[in-house]
């Protein structure tokens, strides 16, 4: 009864929040062609992020359950073309996590505490990919991070980086604003436990591209807790030369290559921001198997 109940409110408010899209003109805009076979027209890398999926231990198969849900919603974005102004929604691409949709119970972060449920390992994704998204200068429209750092020293993402998402309530909403057809790639390796995001454009990026992240306060954690935080983060970008442009990015990218390149900008220079946000990290108690 509790889990109809639940299910129920995840659909209304998924039908609250479409409207919310509607009324800002998102559906009109939203990419929909995919090519995940030829990908000789994207020969430029923008960006690329790379994230180890973590093998946990516990109820036989989670790990397996993990990477098929992975599987499942990489096979819906990789290959996906954005032309300049259309929209990339994460629920738009992906169904809802649900045993009729094809997913699997697996580990999932819920109110702090790591529990087992449909769709486990999907907030994996969306952060991987937010990363390739960020370095490729996409302009975010929606996004939000985790609720605690549960993960501490241990986490895959750097704070300020990271993006959940939850059917109904969090999305991952962006929209290319170049003027260059963009293709997304969005690959899971069970072999060596890993997802790759990766986007690739017509012409190589116009733009160089820095993100930087800083904790602005650490949260006082509760008796033998973690602490919380309260962190920026920043995007400049400034216009590459012309032969930057030109040549700057015909060699294949490596994986993770746009973290922390420029990191003391000059003010004086043309570097301009054009991304900053403020996340909240609650301190926390909780058993999460970090």
């Amino acid at each position: 009864m509790r889990k109809s109940l639940q299910s129920l409110k995840a659909y209304i408010r998924h039908l609250r929040k479409s409207g919310e899209n509607l009324l800002q003109g998102y559906p009109f805009y939203y990419a929909s062609k995919q090519n995940n076979r030829d990908f000789s027209n994207y020969p430029y890398q923008w960006s690329g992020f790379t994230t180890p999926i973590k093998q946990r231990s516990g109820l036989a198969n989670i790990n397996e359950n993990r990477i098929f849900n992975m599987q499942l919603a990489a096979a819906q974005i990789d290959g996906l073309i954005i032309q300049p102004q259309q929209i990339f929604g994460f629920w738009n691409r992906v169904p809802r996590p649900t045993i009729g949709n094809g997913f699997r119970s697996g580990p999932m972060l819920v109110r702090g505490k790591l529990t087992n449920d449909v769709g486990g390992g999907l907030c994996q994704i969306s952060t991987t990919l937010f990363n390739a998204l960020l370095w490729a200068n996409f302009q975010v429209l929606e996004r939000y991070n985790h609720s605690i750092d549960a993960h501490g020293e241990k986490r895959f993402f750097t704070l300020g980086q990271d993006a959940t998402v939850a059917y109904g309530y969090k999305d991952l909403i962006v929209r290319n604003f170049s003027h260059i057809p963009l293709l997304l790639r969005l690959e899971v390796f069970p072999e060596t436990a890993e997802v790759t995001a990766s986007v690739w454009g017509t012409q190589s990026i116009p733009v160089e591209v820095n993100v930087e992240s800083k904790v602005l306060q650490e949260l006082t954690p509760p008796p033998q807790g973690m602490s919380g935080w309260k962190v920026e983060t920043k995007r400049f970008v400034q216009q590459k030369s012309i032969q930057q442009s030109r040549y700057g990015n015909e060699e294949k990218m490596n994986t993770n290559i746009n973290r922390n390149i420029n990191k003391n900008i000059d003010k004086n220079t043309q570097w301009q921001m054009n991304y900053q946000t403020v996340d909240i990290y609650k301190p926390w108690v909780s058993a999460v198997e970090s």
